[in-house]
C-alpha cells in the first residue's frame, strides 16, 4: 500500500510539472534611428593655430537606406540569440523640428535630444502594451580620437586620412589640394594602420587611407515604462586603401557609390555584432544610393 500511495503521489508531481503553461515567447521590438545624414570629415594640414585639423561636411541618402541596413543587422541578431522571441520592426523619422535642434546641438547634448524625442514617440504607441521590451540604435558621440580616427565624430560616415603619420614630405597646389606625398610604410605593428583593399578585400597595411564608421549605442527601453534597462556604446570602423591606385590623394582613391556601399554594409555588421559579439558575420550587400561617381573629399 506504502508503495502504491509513492507511485499515485509522483503521478501527480509529475502530471502537475506536464501540465504547467509554456512559457509565453517575449516580443522584441527593434527601431533604429540613425537617420539619413552621413558625415564626412577630412583630415587637413595642421599649421599650429588653434583651427580644428579636420574639415566636416555631411550629405543626405535616400530615404531609410541606412536604417533599413542598421534594423536589417539587429533583426538577423536576435533571430540568432533569441529564437523563441517575435520581432516587431519599426520605423521612425525625427520630426524636423527636433532635426532643426539636433542640428545646432553639440556632442552628447545629440544623444539625449534624440532619445527624448523617441522616447516621446514611443509613449504614443498603444500596441507596446504587448511588447516585453524594445532595442533602438541611436547615433553615439565619441570626443577622442580612438583606433586612427579623427576627433569628435558621430553616427555613420566617413573619415579622410591624406596625411601620413610616419616620415613624410607633403607639397600643396596653390588651390590647397595634396599635389605630391612622400612618406615611409606604415609600422607593421601598429592595428591603426590595418586597411583593406576595396577591390579585394585583402588586408594590407597604410597611414593614409578612407574609412567607413558607425558610433552608436543599442539602448534597451521596458516597453512599457520605457525604462532604460541597458546601454552599449560601440564605435566600429573599416579603413580602405587601394594599393593600385594612381591618384596621389586618397580621397580621390575609392568613388564615393562604393564607399556608401561599404558604409551600408557596415552599419547592418555592427547592428549584428552589438548583439552577437565579433564573431564572422555573413553580410549581404545593401543596395548602394545613387551619389555622384567622386569620392569623399
Amino acid at each position: 500500500m506504502k508503495n502504491l500511495a509513492c507511485i499515485f503521489a509522483a503521478a501527480i508531481v509529475s502530471f502537475g510539472a506536464w501540465a504547467q503553461p509554456a512559457a509565453k515567447a517575449p516580443t522584441v521590438a527593434l527601431l533604429a534611428a540613425v537617420g539619413d545624414r552621413v558625415d564626412v570629415v577630412r583630415q587637413r594640414e595642421s599649421t599650429g593655430s588653434h583651427r580644428e585639423p579636420f574639415i566636416r561636411k555631411s550629405f543626405s541618402v535616400n530615404g531609410q537606406s541606412l536604417n533599413l541596413a542598421v534594423l536589417k543587422g539587429l533583426d538577423q541578431a536576435i533571430e540568432e540569440e533569441e529564437p523563441q522571441a517575435k520581432r516587431v520592426l519599426l520605423a521612425w523619422t525625427a520630426p524636423a523640428e527636433v532635426q532643426r535642434q539636433l542640428a545646432n546641438a553639440h556632442g552628447k547634448e545629440r544623444e539625449s535630444l534624440l532619445l527624448a524625442a523617441l522616447t516621446e514617440h514611443l509613449q504614443a504607441q498603444p500596441a507596446r502594451a504587448d511588447w516585453d521590451r524594445i532595442e533602438v540604435i541611436l547615433p553615439s558621440y565619441f570626443f577622442e580620437s580612438v583606433g586612427g580616427m579623427g576627433r569628435k565624430l558621430s553616427g555613420v560616415g566617413f573619415y579622410v586620412q591624406p596625411l601620413s603619420k610616419g616620415d613624410v614630405a607633403v607639397e600643396w597646389d596653390d588651390t590647397g589640394a595634396i599635389s605630391a606625398v612622400t612618406s615611409e610604410p606604415a609600422p607593421a605593428d601598429n592595428s591603426d594602420y590595418k586597411t583593406v583593399d576595396p577591390n579585394t578585400g585583402e588586408t594590407g597595411r597604410s597611414s593614409t587611407y578612407i574609412a567607413a564608421y558607425m558610433y552608436f549605442q543599442r539602448i534597451t527601453l521596458d516597453a512599457r515604462t520605457l525604462e532604460v534597462l541597458g546601454r552599449k556604446r560601440q564605435l566600429d570602423n573599416v579603413k580602405y586603401a587601394d594599393p593600385r591606385a594612381t591618384a596621389i590623394d586618397v580621397g580621390d582613391q575609392i568613388p564615393l557609390h562604393v564607399m556608401t556601399g561599404k558604409l551600408l554594409a557596415l552599419a547592418e555588421r555592427s547592428a549584428y555584432t552589438s548583439v552577437r559579439g565579433k564573431s564572422s558575420v555573413y553580410v549581404t550587400q545593401p543596395k548602394a544610393v545613387d551619389p555622384t561617381a567622386s569620392a569623399p573629399r
